[in-house]
């Protein structure tokens, strides 16, 4: 039950790293400049919040937070965190065409940021180290303008898309 700090880096770094990869992956994929730079601005900020979390929890040590015996938090870890988070772009574009290929990356996407949002919030909600507290839930913030951010990309790539059919 007991949850580590290092188990908690190496998770961090799982959701921020893959998501980096996930969404510098799929804006190759991407012809619409615009949102090609959306999805880089996006890999950059997920490899900030890596860098972030390593920086707190190394000045920190072995510090105790209150997330250590955590039964919400090593649920959601146990749930969520045995597979990728973010699945491989290149595997969702063997199976599928473009347009449903991006449709299918960007729902993954939308629940990959939703469990990084849950993740962020069990720790920061559990959290006793108010600067470890207030970055928590900086990052909780930021995860969930991630997840709005993705869901309006999602629902103009399929506007946009309806409107190119139609013509």
């Amino acid at each position: 039950m007991n949850i580590e700090n290092k188990e908690l880096l190496v998770l961090s770094t799982k959701i921020e790293g893959e998501g980096k990869d996930f969404y510098n992956a799929l804006a190759e994929h991407m012809d619409d400049p615009e949102v090609k730079e959306f999805l880089l601005l996006m890999a950059r900020e997920e490899a900030s919040h890596e860098i972030q979390f390593r920086k707190l929890l190394d000045e920190k040590g072995a510090s105790q937070y209150g997330w250590e015996n955590d039964p919400n938090l090593r649920n959601l870890i146990n749930t969520h965190f045995q597979t990728d988070i973010f699945p491989r772009v290149d595997e969702i574009f063997k199976e599928l065409p473009k347009f449903q290929g991006i449709n299918k990356a960007l729902d993954f996407a939308i629940e990959a940021e939703k469990i990084s949002c849950e993740f962020y919030g069990l720790l920061q909600e559990s959290c006793r180290d108010i600067e470890t507290k207030t970055f928590m839930v900086l990052l909780e913030k930021i995860e969930q303008e991630h997840l709005e951010r993705v869901e309006l990309l999602r629902e103009r790539y399929l506007a946009n898309s309806s409107q190119n059919k139609s013509r």
